[in-house]
């Protein structure tokens, strides 16, 4: 009995001995409440600096907070919930800390509007025998970006009453209006309109930029009006890329039946409606042109989200048991680089997992799934497990666009042949290739005249070069005033 007392005692003295503490304040000025998820991010070596990749590499650490007012110091220590590894584990040294409080509810990401940060690194010990203390300091504050008009590119930030009465709260659609060089010349003149819909971190606020305006093509060809949207707009869960989702709400019925007439009214477009989009922009483009044909006179898609269920970022939704591995117990990659997976299926979910809410994954499961009592979207597999859950993806198949042309494609004929223009990389970073060319043979099975190619050499990010470009402009301005 004494000898147990001895080793429960030692064992106390040790775990005692190991604590490791960070301690985050608010800076003056900063004063509360604040509710949130609060991130701690460490960098062993300190010469480097925070980027996404370091920040996915190496441990961090999250606790919740509650009515967290100035003059008030949260400890992140055992408790906190850890990515990688606890903070009573870290190796002996330096590291630099950065910490974000996620306070918006309502954007994704980080840096939403409104969530606090540390402008200035903090320092973490951890001597010799396992025990260290940090300080870190949340500073500032990311603010609603300021958007960059001139005379020929507008913010427009059109309320819709459809949202709106889905969420029960206001919602507004965002987007850049880039009008022609003749806008102003010819005041009685209209413009075809092209809709752009960016991929993962793309907003409206990039449309006012001239490196994104030549990567679509803007000032090419024909004259027309852009529309640079913001598929990030107002959802928690990842952007909606203008879906009609039964999570995120009737985005593509917004966009058709409220933005495109209020843009034809007051900005002189005419009926006449392109779409384009990249990535996850690109699966949305493609959406929207199948599900409101009559609506849009082309779509081009680049590098597109799975547009072909049985190939979902290298996972066969239907046939496959386990998302995280293979039949043979593989783990499956992601993120393709010089040949090389960066990451697997798994660990890119863990850190969704510790961030929260608004990763890729969780967009999809948003944008294709159902709701669960809370509101919430379901997760098409367990998390822990990596276990597919059949009775969801049953749910996403109506989402699965593969399947919509092949089952639809005899009605849509009469709007699409010809329309419709699919473009990906050989080498796409996301596997996303594969999709499309599962795709295709669908397509191909019910003869539809969709045009779909692989660009030999691309990869998910470099598809869209300026030879492409050129090649996209010229088929719209074949297309215009058919």
């Amino acid at each position: 009995m004494k000898g147990s007392l001895l080793l429960f005692s030692l064992l106390c003295v040790s775990f005692v001995h190991a604590q490791v503490t960070i301690r985050v304040d608010l800076a003056t000025g900063f004063h509360g409440p604040y509710n949130g998820r609060l991130l701690v991010y460490t960098l062993r070596d300190t010469t480097k600096v925070f980027n996404d990749q370091t920040m996915q590499q190496e441990p961090a650490f999250r606790i919740e907070v509650r009515n967290w007012t100035g003059g008030q110091a949260q400890i992140v220590d055992r408790r906190s919930v850890p990515f990688m590894q606890p903070v009573d584990s870290l190796e002996s040294g330096y590291y630099k800390l950065i910490a974000i409080l996620d306070t918006n509810t309502i954007e994704r990401g980080k840096g939403a509007e409104g969530n606090l940060y540390s402008r200035k690194e903090g320092i973490l010990h951890v001597g010799p025998n396992g025990k260290g203390e940090g300080t870190i300091t949340l500073n500032a504050m990311f603010k609603q970006r300021e958007f960059r008009a001139s005379s020929h590119v507008r913010e427009l930030v059109l309320p819709s009453a459809l949202l709106g009465k889905f969420r029960a709260a206001p919602v507004n659609m965002k987007a850049a209006v880039i009008l022609p060089a003749s806008y102003y010349a010819d005041t009685s003149g209209r413009y075809p309109v092209v809709y752009i819909i960016p991929g993962w971190g793309g907003t409206h606020y990039h449309g006012a930029i001239e490196g994104n305006q030549r990567k679509y093509g803007i000032g090419q060809g024909k004259d027309k009006i852009y529309v640079y949207l913001n598929p990030e707009s107002q959802t928690p869960y990842g952007l909606h890329a203008f879906v009609d989702s039964r999570v995120n709400g009737p985005w593509g019925a917004a966009l058709v039946h409220e933005l495109l007439p209020h843009v034809q009214r007051y900005y002189r477009g005419t009926r006449q409606s392109f779409i384009t989009g990249q990535s996850s922009g690109g699966y949305g483009a493609l959406w929207l042109a199948l599900h409101y044909p009559q609506y849009f006179s082309g779509c081009w898609a680049t590098s597109p989200d799975p547009v072909d269920f049985s190939s979902f970022t290298g996972v066969d939704l239907y046939r496959d048991q386990n998302f995280y591995v293979d039949s043979a117990g593989r783990e499956r990659g992601i993120y393709l680089l010089n040949g090389e997976w960066q990451t697997t299926l798994r660990k890119s979910y863990a850190v969704e997992l510790f961030e929260g809410d608004g990763g890729q994954q969780q967009s999809f499961e948003a944008e294709f799934g159902m709701p669960g009592k809370n509101g919430r979207p379901q997760h098409l597999f367990d998390p822990a497990s990596g276990i597919i859950n059949q009775s969801i993806v049953s749910q996403w198949r109506q989402y699965d666009l593969a399947l919509y042309v092949q089952t639809q494609w005899p009605r849509l004929r009469k709007w699409l042949s010809g329309r419709i223009h699919i473009y990906c990389g050989q080498y796409d970073n996301f596997r996303l290739n594969e999709s499309v060319r599962a795709f295709a043979r669908k397509a191909a099975s019910v003869k539809a005249a969709i045009h779909i190619e692989e660009i030999p050499g691309a990869d998910h990010f470099t598809v869209r070069d300026s030879a492409l470009t050129c090649r996209i402009q010229a088929e719209m301005d074949a297309l215009c005033d058919l």
